[in-house]
């Protein structure tokens, strides 16, 4: 038998790092027997070029991959996923739900078309489920099985109505399309009998809007939260209470999946990895979208449970870490699960996290960064600094230790400039290194150089 661990890796869009706690039993039962991250970001607060950088380990200016709607990266990144490499290693791959490597938004095709293509990013199985929006116009697994019981047009008048009435869902749970990725990757749990350890992306849909769901509203409008920066609304405490039933149901079908792999005699041999895509601002500051460097839309939930994944900090409570984590991370420790050693690639700055957690030699991760479009993000233990060269530099500067909710913006103010500075040329090096190189004997001429006026 296979020492190397089964691994699934489990993906949302738009849960906020936030969402995780009373409301998701299932996820925080399994963040007890793992570790969860305080701190996590992913590499740009967007779906598709997140996505792109969380398999490929790459920033989007390095994939090319730069907004929603971006053509696909070429066969060069495409064959070297961490996917691929858990191939070449043994492994069998699948992917059940959403993808978004390539974008067909508006198309008006059916998306299964693409199957093998997107196989070539290194999956073995391939079952596409697309967003709930896109359904008026493309085809998909979820349409196929609406279809197949009658329910399609009744789905699509619903999506054309939401405007009118946007809570009003026609199904029942099991018949939600998140439902139906979830009983989708249950389904393959129990029926896995290929001789090779799984890796396994099961991406729901949820949170994303719109921001319907079966059944009655469980939670209470009046006990979510005020948004930040704005005031207070009931018509924002109602759309969050909507998306916290969503996450919620995703929650369930993370727990009837844990349910069939301890039956089936595989959760002892699987690491989980739970995150999003990124965040929502979901109301703060005005916002109702993701990509902002806002906590809520750049920060994600992140946890890790399985063989080799500390479980508890030293008072035997919950191990909750706060080190500083990016998505571009689970490149190399994802292969490093596998048994597969990183080939070195200083295109490639992401870090294996247990090795982080176990504090194994090696610099220490002081900041992580994240970019969409013109912008940049760099996050320090207590400082972060978002730069945007066409809105004329720094735009904001927080001090997260004493203004975690990020309301009282430094960025050109007197008596800053000094640390303004410090993350500019942080920033600035940062991209150098990433982009900028040459042959060692070169790169030791250069440095040597100097000139007159």
């Amino acid at each position: 038998m296979s020492t190397q661990p089964n691994i699934i890796l489990i993906l949302t869009d738009h849960f906020r790092r936030d969402a995780l706690g009373p409301s998701t039993p299932k996820l925080m039962r399994l963040a007890k027997g793992g570790t969860r991250f305080a701190k996590a970001y992913c590499a740009a607060p967007l779906c598709q070029p997140a996505r792109v950088s969380l398999v490929t380990g790459m920033y989007p200016s390095q994939t090319g991959v730069c907004g929603n709607q971006s053509d696909p990266v070429g066969p060069e990144l495409r064959d070297d996923t961490f996917m691929h490499h858990l191939q070449r290693a043994g492994y069998y791959t699948a992917m059940i739900g959403k993808h978004h490597y390539i974008d067909r938004y508006g198309i008006g095709m059916d998306v299964t078309e693409d199957d093998e293509e997107i196989k070539r990013y290194g999956f073995d199985h391939v079952f596409q489920v697309a967003d709930d929006g896109e359904r008026g116009h493309n085809d998909d697994e979820y349409t196929h099985y609406l279809r197949e019981i009658g329910r399609l047009d009744e789905f699509r008048e619903a999506l054309r109505n939401r405007a009118a009435d946007p809570f009003r869902y026609p199904f029942e749970e099991d018949e939600s399309a998140d439902g139906f990725i979830g009983l989708s990757g249950i389904r393959f749990i129990e029926e896995y009998s290929e001789d090779a350890p799984l890796y396994l992306n099961l991406s729901f849909i949820g949170p994303h809007p719109p921001l319907w769901h079966p059944g009655e509203l469980q939670h209470d409008p009046e006990a979510m939260p005020a948004a930040i920066g704005v005031p207070d609304d009931p018509r924002t405490r109602k759309r969050r209470a909507h998306y916290m039933d969503k996450c919620a149901l995703i929650d369930r079908y993370v727990g009837r999946l844990v349910e069939a792999l301890e039956k089936g005699g595989m959760f002892d041999d699987t690491v989980l990895i739970f995150t999003s895509d990124h965040g929502d601002n979901l109301g703060d500051y005005g916002i109702w979208d993701k990509r902002f460097f806002y906590e809520q839309s750049v920060g994600v939930p992140l946890l890790m449970c399985g063989p080799g994944v500390p479980s508890q900090e030293r008072m035997n409570g919950p191990r909750v870490s706060k080190m500083l984590v990016s998505h571009l991370d689970l490149y190399p420790t994802v292969l490093r699960l596998a048994g597969i050693e990183p080939q070195p690639d200083r295109r490639r700055v992401g870090r294996d996290i247990l090795s982080m957690l176990r504090a194994e030699p090696g610099p220490s991760r002081d900041a992580v960064y994240a970019e969409l479009a013109t912008c940049a993000m760099i996050r320090t233990g207590n400082w972060k600094l978002v730069f945007d060269p066409e809105q004329g530099g720094a735009q904001y500067l927080f001090n997260l230790a004493v203004d975690p909710q990020e309301q009282r913006n430094r960025a050109g103010v007197a008596g800053y400039e000094h640390v303004t500075l410090d993350l500019v040329q942080r920033l600035l090096s940062h991209r150098i290194r990433l982009t900028q190189y040459t042959h060692i004997k070169e790169e030791q001429r250069l440095q040597r150089v100097r000139t007159s006026m």
